[in-house]
This record gives structure tokens, C-alpha cells and sequence, in this order.
């Protein structure tokens, strides 16, 4: 069992998604099927589930990438430490984040910065929002970005950038051909929604409250790939940030419209880093990389 396998596990886990989880890792997407097939014999257990389109992890499968999370983070510690030994400037990055804001807005960042700092390893880890506040606080990351960054004691919080949120459809939708709507539009539809405790679920649900709209929760999810994929079966609507599904609507996967309204729906991301401490070298020139705005 070895390293690349265990981060293409735990992708595949953290997107819901098999060609995701290829995409990152830049494999095939039957090369996932493979290794995931190889790791379930190897443990005599499932750690994969499949239901509807939607990918999840067993019981197994949980106890299974938080182990592997543990090991990978581990190694990359130890790279680290030895890089910064033999020159000041090498290291690692550690950088978390939620997978939409890695995924579709870090990405091309990421890819300059490694461009032009080889020498540099820089380790995306994808988490709950909760937990990157605690991981920049206590030092397991050196860099956190979050959506609706809140101030708190021991952090600053840097503007880094504001998504567009709009309403997203199945193709077959009534809504679906709309360029634009009414958020009262959503009243009374079933609603795929992120869970409760997800920043940009609780800005949505003020949203949708000052204008009056009661939606039905039909499903929920911790990430917006299950999500889209719920509302590509037909389960319901939802509101995501326009940059999480460009892809999905150029092949006529999903519809979307934007909200009138004087005030735009947008979901703002910051930079967390440690109030106070100053920046290593790596650490400054990947934050001038993220305020060159591409």
C-alpha cells in the first residue's frame, strides 16, 4: 500500500467523486476503480458506497481515510522538516481549505505557484470550516481559506475574493431555461441543501428568510459534489457559487439562474494565517500569488 494510493482514497472521499478524485490525482478514472477495488480486497471490507449516482464512504470506509489522512499528513510533516534543513526557503505549505474553494478557485494559483517555486511542496488539505480556524491557530496549517471568514482572537483574516451564488436546476426543470429570478421563484421547492453547520448554508438560509422564502429540505450534504449530483437526478434545487458548476453547465449537466434583486447574493473567501507571526519566505510569496488575482 502506498502513499499515492492512500491520497487518491482519501480524494475520492473528500470530493464524492470518482472523476474527480482522477483529476486531482491525474489519473484515469477506471485507474481509481482499480486501486479502490485493490484496497477492499486487500481489507476484506467495503469502503465505498455507491447509491443513486452519489459516492460515499462506509463505516469502514471513514476509519479507513482518517487513518490515511493521519499518515499523510505525517509524511509530509517529516518532508518538510528535512527541506527546511537543508535550505530555509524549501519546505512545506500546508494550505486547508473546503473542497469548492480548492478545487475551483485555488487551483490555478496553486498550479503558478509550483510553476514558479518547484523547491516549494505545497499540500492542499481539504476540512470542515471549523476546523481550519483551529488548525491556523494551532499551527498544523499554515494557511487556511475559508467562505464568511469570522474574526477570531489569534487569526487575520485576509479579502481574497467573492463568488456569485445562483440558483442551480436538473436541465429539465421548469426554472431551468430562466436567466434570471425572483427568489420567491424557489418557494415551496424541494431544496438540496449543505448541512446546517456549513457557513454558506447559514447565509443561505438568512437569505432565503428575509425574503420570505420557505424552501423544503429534502436532502443534505457536507459537500457541494454529492450535492450537484442529488440535483442532476432531479432531487431538488439549490443555490451554489457560480464557479462550482461552469463545468457541469457547459456540457448541459446543470442550469442556473442569477437572482435579481439590489443586492447580489455572493459568498466572500479569506485568508486565515496566524495574527501576529511573521510569514516564512514560501509563506509570502504564495500570499503574493493569491493577491495577484491571477
Amino acid at each position: 500500500m502506498n502513499l499515492d494510493v492512500l491520497k487518491t482514497f482519501c480524494d475520492l472521499v473528500e470530493s464524492g467523486s470518482f472523476s474527480r478524485a482522477a483529476e486531482i490525482n491525474s489519473i484515469s478514472q477506471s485507474a481509481v476503480s482499480q486501486q479502490l477495488a485493490k484496497l477492499e480486497r486487500q481489507l476484506k471490507t467495503q469502503l465505498i458506497r455507491r447509491r443513486g449516482g452519489v459516492v460515499g464512504a462506509t463505516e469502514a470506509g471513514t476509519a479507513f481515510f482518517q487513518g490515511a489522512k493521519d499518515i499523510l499528513r505525517r509524511y509530509e510533516t517529516m518532508v518538510g522538516e528535512v527541506r527546511s534543513a537543508i535550505d530555509s526557503v524549501r519546505g512545506v505549505l500546508r494550505v486547508g481549505t473546503i473542497y469548492s474553494v480548492g478545487m475551483y478557485c485555488l487551483d490555478a494559483y496553486v498550479k503558478r505557484f509550483i510553476g514558479d517555486h518547484p523547491e516549494v511542496a505545497v499540500r492542499i488539505e481539504y476540512m470542515r470550516a471549523h476546523r481550519i480556524y483551529t488548525a491556523v491557530a494551532g499551527g498544523e496549517l499554515t494557511l487556511g481559506v475559508v467562505a464568511y471568514p469570522q474574526r477570531q482572537r489569534g487569526l487575520e483574516s485576509i479579502a481574497f475574493a467573492a463568488e456569485e451564488l445562483v440558483a442551480v436546476f436538473a436541465p429539465s426543470h421548469r426554472l431551468a431555461r430562466r436567466k434570471a429570478i425572483d427568489p420567491t421563484a424557489l418557494s415551496d421547492e424541494p431544496f438540496v441543501a449543505f448541512e446546517p453547520d456549513i457557513p454558506t448554508r447559514r447565509y443561505i438560509d438568512r437569505r432565503l428568510k428575509a425574503e420570505k422564502v420557505a424552501v423544503n429540505v429534502a436532502m443534505q450534504f457536507d459537500n457541494n459534489e454529492t450535492l450537484k449530483r442529488a440535483v442532476e437526478i432531479g432531487a431538488g434545487v439549490t443555490i451554489l457559487p457560480l464557479p462550482v458548476i461552469e463545468r457541469e453547465v457547459a456540457v448541459g449537466r446543470l442550469a442556473y439562474a442569477h437572482f435579481r434583486g439590489a443586492r447580489k447574493w455572493t459568498r466572500p473567501l479569506g485568508i486565515l494565517r496566524p495574527r501576529g507571526k511573521s510569514p516564512s519566505p514560501a509563506e509570502r510569496m504564495f500570499l503574493g500569488i493569491l493577491r495577484s488575482k491571477k
